[in-house]
């Protein structure tokens, strides 16, 4: 038997990693410790197994099961949790949490896959409150579509990806929504522009959104916020945000970087030999501002589960960093982002400039065409594009992913302008929005 690896989380850094690693190295003896119930789950796909189990079928949010992995000789204990790591000797102390016991299991190989969890702002809670839930994993999207019939007005307190997603999920089940948001506009990483937008689609479908406020208490029937109003409800989703879980971290020694998260170098490695560390735990490269930042997502995760695995396995792979590059649905419209917003170029040190238009998705005269709005930003002085958020109900991901790979490549707005791309009435304008964003803003560049 080979190297003993032990891997504290079995998400999507964590089941990517051991899956990686036993492909590389069959004769790695590898255990994955789970605390939670499941492994291997899509945690994006939830909102939408809920409003349309027929289609989304429960089962298919489950890429393996701890049997499948037994099957590939990769030892997943799930309700196992992970109390501490002694780096020195070379162990970690377990509690199974089902039965109470702990013991020690040594290792060659730690890696660190701890993910992140929901914070949970400290709001009183009155008697005869309605109940809260966050939604984390399984279990939780379980409680939630449990409690269906007994909810028909729901608060959602976070008007971020979880909570715009799922105000449409409980809109599709039929439930009277209200998001509230502390920032004073939705997505507040987001421009105005977008930010506006994706309201007015909101209240289209009937959504009530009360921004500049945050919830104070949870009173009889409902919540009561900091503005003094009172919102009747029969249940709380608290969508607040994310933060990363480190604790394991910080009491083995393990260096945490400027965003709170763990900082590794581009092979995963964390600053305590034999540790690694990859997820949402982590912080990453950005690419464009070449600052570190910290992006919960699967995608992300995945690739870095990918490395880690790898190099746990004796190889030399490198994460190669990110430019946070997102998009998320919200009834009928996509929205996305890539690289930095003109004022995250300028405090990253660039002379940006940006430039808004809305282009069409389709040729003009095809049934399926929608417009859909860009906001590209570039630097004056190079020429290269530096990041775009674009909103629309139609071909959205196209544009995105086109940025995002112009964006990896270091194009400039002149490259972008001129890009082949694929045309035909079906499937694009003749000019695609894209390179109708990139003429403008080059003439801005050099104007």
């Amino acid at each position: 038997m080979g190297d003993r690896v032990i891997i504290v989380g079995g998400t999507a850094a964590g089941s990517k990693a051991a899956a990686t690693a036993r492909r590389r190295n069959p004769d790695l003896d590898i255990l994955v410790l789970q605390s939670g119930a499941d492994v291997s789950y899509s945690a994006c796909g939830m909102p939408y197994y809920m409003s349309d189990e027929e289609h989304v079928p429960r089962k298919l949010l489950v890429a393996r099961t701890p049997e499948q992995f037994g099957k590939d000789g990769i030892d997943v204990r799930i309700r196992h949790k992970v109390e501490g790591v002694d780096p020195k000797k070379g162990e970690v102390e377990i509690t199974n949490l089902e039965s109470g016991k702990t013991w020690t299991e040594g290792f060659d190989h730690l890696l660190l896959a701890t993910g992140a969890e929901p914070i949970e702002p400290p709001i009183p809670v009155a008697e005869n409150a309605p109940p809260v839930v966050t939604l984390r994993n399984l279990r939780d999207m379980d409680q939630i579509r449990g409690l269906s019939d007994q909810y028909q007005r729901v608060v959602i307190v976070g008007g971020g990806y979880i909570g715009l997603e799922m105000a449409e999920t409980f809109h599709e089940l039929g439930k009277q929504v209200v998001i509230v948001e502390l920032a004073p506009r939705l997505l507040p990483n987001f421009e105005p522009h977008i930010a506006e937008t994706v309201q007015a689609h909101l209240e289209g479908y009937g959504v009530e959104v009360h921004t500049g406020t945050a919830a104070a208490e949870l009173i009889p029937g409902g919540v009561k916020l900091e503005s003094g109003a009172e919102i009747n409800c029969d249940l709380v989703l608290m969508a607040v945000g994310m933060r990363p879980s480190t604790g394991l971290a910080k009491d083995a020694g393990v260096d945490l970087g400027a965003t709170g998260a763990i900082t590794t170098d581009a092979g995963m490695h964390t600053n305590v030999e034999r540790i690694y560390a990859a997820g949402d735990c982590t912080e990453v490269h950005h690419f464009v501002s070449g600052k570190p930042i910290w992006l919960p997502l699967g995608d992300v995760a995945n690739r870095q589960g990918r490395v880690a695995g790898e190099n746990i396995a004796g190889g030399k792979s490198a994460f190669s960093g990110v430019l946070g590059t997102a998009i998320f649905k919200v009834f009928d419209l996509a929205v996305a982002t890539t690289g930095l917003s003109e004022q995250q170029a300028r405090e990253a040190g660039f002379d940006p400039a940006s430039c808004k238009v809305t282009g069409i998705s389709r040729a003009r005269y095809m049934p399926a065409m929608r417009p859909i709005d860009l906001l590209l930003v570039g630097d004056k002085a190079s020429g290269r594009i530096l990041g775009c958020q674009a909103v629309g109900e139609d071909a959205v991901d196209k544009a995105i992913d086109t940025i995002a790979a112009g964006l990896w490549g270091k194009l400039t707005a002149d490259d972008l302008s001129e890009i082949d791309l694929a045309y035909a009435p079906p499937y694009s304008p003749v000019m695609s929005p894209v390179q109708v964003a990139a003429e403008v803003l080059r003439k801005k560049l050099k104007s």
